[in-house]
């Protein structure tokens, strides 16, 4: 814990009876416990073709301008493993070990966390270790791209017992530092304002992976799709992943009544360059960070790979994505690149440098131990009721924090009911006016 001077503290105490005293109806209060608000989903190449995993210079300075830029956490998807085994790998093992243990070690030497992709759901129907037992009794397959994904089922003792074997292992070979787990279910229960409840199965091995984890002091993210979170009574992630196909302010609103911490993920394959830096209006005064993509650049190579069956899904255009990631980079091998499967064709160059430039704004708001009212209602903050479509943040550590954001359809003007600073000018305000999607940064 950071000991503070005298006048620190004594502003600590100011702050914390300000947001008393002028608080007096929010959406929900939290206290800041580590939390890790700069991620990154770091690309590593192009599987399933061949490729090396080994840290080259391009990594040793992309990992180090990271570091310097407030990034603390970095998960890597199914590129780390071998879904498919065309690689003489595994799902549960790396096609480069030596690779990713060097670059896991990259990672360490800035002091970055990294997480591997894992998933306590899908599993591919060619694998040879699959079971029908895994897929309990209604068989459900998620065919897309390169794989074939059976949904395995959370009242499947086989499967369980398959599965946290395969865990363990991987968590004491490599030297992770948790899991990314993309849950990948079906019928495991039904959705109650965006929870998954209903299976005590589904709870149960969500907290035994859990604990597996904290058991090696590590961080555990999970991801099921757009804005749904596990309805678990016990704590079962450090991080939700939310996102893929979602924009709709009203469903992230929701999403803050989920346990902390949640974690964006927009969809820019949808979105213009004005709706990719509304999604920050949508998200910070909620206590949310997106999740930045970064990595090696995609070359779409992997959606030509000889040899490898690929399937046309209508309801994920994930293939389709990756040929329009080749043309482009055929065309452009120079940049601006593509970084994910979320990726607009190019990634924004413009929006990638604001992601560094929000997150040196956020993190000062959010450090260990400050106290957040998410989305105040009725407050003396303002001189009058925050217009529609207006969200008002405040957080509260040594410093005295203010974020709002206009989701509405108008420009709107927020009178103050006492000057604040404008971080981002250094201006001194009593009047906020913000255009849609505009979001304001003030210190007290």
């Amino acid at each position: 814990m950071k000991q503070l001077t005298l006048e620190e503290q004594r502003k600590r105490m100011e702050n914390l009876r300000y947001g008393a005293e002028n608080v007096r109806t929010a959406l929900q209060t939290h206290r800041v416990h580590d939390y890790l608000p700069g991620q990154v989903i770091y690309n590593l190449g192009e599987y399933p073709a061949r490729f090396s995993i080994r840290p080259a210079e391009y990594d040793e300075q992309l990992i180090r301008s990271l570091a310097e830029k407030g990034v603390e956490l970095i998960q890597v998807h199914e590129e780390w493993n071998d879904a498919i085994h065309v690689l003489g790998a595994d799902n549960y093992s790396s096609h480069d070990p030596d690779g990713m243990r060097e670059f896991i070690d990259l990672c360490h030497s800035y002091g970055i966390k990294i997480l591997p992709y894992m998933s306590s759901g899908f599993f591919d129907i060619r694998d040879p270790e699959f079971s029908d037992a895994f897929a309990g009794p209604e068989l459900h397959v998620l065919d897309s791209a390169h794989y074939k994904y059976a949904c395995c089922f959370t009242g499947s003792p086989e499967w369980q017992h398959f599965l946290l074997e395969k865990l363990e292992r991987l968590l004491d070979t490599y030297g992770f530092d948790g899991l990314y787990n993309d849950m990948g279910y079906s019928g495991v229960g039904h959705l109650e304002n965006g929870l998954i409840v209903g299976d005590p199965c589904f709870e149960d091995l969500l907290a035994r992976i859990y604990s597996m984890v904290k058991e090696r002091h590590g961080i555990v993210k999970v991801h099921q799709g757009t804005c749904i979170a596990p309805g678990a009574s016990s704590k079962v992630y450090d991080y939700l992943w939310i996102g893929e196909c979602m924009t709709d302010s009203a469903d992230i609103r929701r999403s803050a009544l989920f346990p902390p911490y949640v974690v964006p993920c927009p969809d820019f394959r949808f979105m213009s360059q004005s709706e990719e830096e509304a999604f920050f209006a949508k998200t910070i005064p909620f206590m949310q960070f997106q999740i930045r993509v970064d990595g090696r650049p995609v070359t779409g190579e992997r959606a030509f790979v000889p040899g490898i069956d690929y399937t046309y899904n209508p309801a994920n255009n994930e293939q389709v994505h990756y040929e329009n990631v080749k043309k482009w980079y055929d065309a452009h091998p120079d940049g601006p690149h593509v970084y994910s499967e979320w990726s607009s064709i190019p990634d924004n160059p413009v929006m990638r440098e604001k992601w560094f430039d929000y997150l040196a704004l956020y993190r000062p708001m959010v450090t260990e131990n400050s106290f957040v009212y998410i989305d105040i209602g009725e407050n003396r903050i303002t001189k009058t009721a925050l217009p529609e479509g207006v969200h008002m943040s405040l957080f509260l550590n040594e410093e005295c924090w203010l974020c709002v954001s206009n989701l509405g359809k108008t420009d709107v003007v927020v009178p103050l009911a006492e000057a604040w600073e404008d971080r981002q000018t250094g201006e001194t305000v009593q009047e906020l006016a913000i255009a849609p999607g505009g979001l304001r940064f003030l210190k007290k």
